[in-house]
């Protein structure tokens, strides 16, 4: 008698045992593919950085010489004038003297400022600057939004919330992410966690809602979102087909939190999964 009950206790150990490692298994190969899918972002982020580096550098060179050939228009103007002035108070003594040679600098001169003027409206027009007077308000456009202040964390979370409720989650996800980068500490920093794994879900990217309910009950073990991030994990492996790792999760939520409404409807779901 003993033996066989020695040797049931050792079989349900060996299955536990493969539950948890299968559980763990699937765990990693999503965080893989999360890990690669991140390095994927990280390169594609870099090439873009690294091309408006090369564009602002570009334009920098650009304005450079527009403000050179502003310099060189205002000289040349500034030698006309001189000319001009100097023709007019000179105009009869300068041709008895021989001074044709000033009037045919003139022609001359024209044409400089023409050229230059054109290849600087040329790169102002490849540039898209503004006018003088249009900057002053482009920068008190821009002045107010830098210097706004940073919201609260009640703020963010409501204005996630509600972006959320309207169905765009990936602002709200963009929401829930700034809440818990700015406010760690926050009460609501476990809820956020939550609805971004919900967004992910939403969407149908199963595999990232799980990783994402996971840091749930990995990072607030004491929230009050640890019963709701298990329930939506075992429902996302049920999604993928996956129905031994979601009736392991369900068992887990059912023997943990048993009092739970999210208990209820897990243990609803394993009569089903039977």
């Amino acid at each position: 008698m003993l033996i066989p009950l020695l040797l049931l206790i050792f079989i349900h150990g060996c299955a536990t045992r493969r539950d948890v490692t299968t559980i763990d298994s699937r765990l990693s190969e999503i965080e893989l593919r999360e890990s690669e899918e991140r390095r994927r972002r990280d390169e594609i982020a870099r090439a873009r950085e690294s091309n408006e580096q090369a564009l602002r550098q570009m334009s920098a060179s650009l304005r450079a010489q527009i403000d050179e050939l502003r310099e060189e228009v205002r000289g040349v103007a500034g030698r006309m004038d001189e000319i001009e002035h100097a023709m007019r108070q000179k105009a009869g003594p300068a041709a008895e003297s021989g001074d044709k040679p000033r009037e045919d600098r003139l022609p001359r001169l024209e044409d400089a400022s023409s050229q230059h003027a054109q290849r600087l409206a040329r790169i102002e027009e490849y540039l898209k600057l503004e006018l003088p007077g249009a900057s002053s308000k482009t920068e008190s456009k821009i002045r107010p939004e830098t210097a706004a202040k940073v919201p609260s964390e009640e703020e963010l979370y409501n204005r996630a919330k509600q972006a959320f409720d309207q169905g765009n989650s990936g602002l709200a996800r963009r929401g829930f992410e700034e809440l818990i980068q700015r406010y760690p500490n926050s009460a609501n920093a476990d809820n956020a966690q939550f609805w971004i794994g919900e967004t992910f879900f939403r969407e149908k990217s199963y595999e990232k809602s799980i990783l994402e309910y996971q840091k749930v009950i990995e990072k607030y073990p004491k929230g009050n979102k640890v019963p709701s991030a298990l329930l939506k994990q075992g429902h996302a492996f049920l999604a993928l087909g996956d129905k031994v790792n979601s009736r392991l999760i369900f068992e887990e939520l059912v023997r943990k939190f048993p009092q739970t409404p999210e208990a209820k409807a897990a243990s609803d779901k394993l009569k089903e999964l039977r």
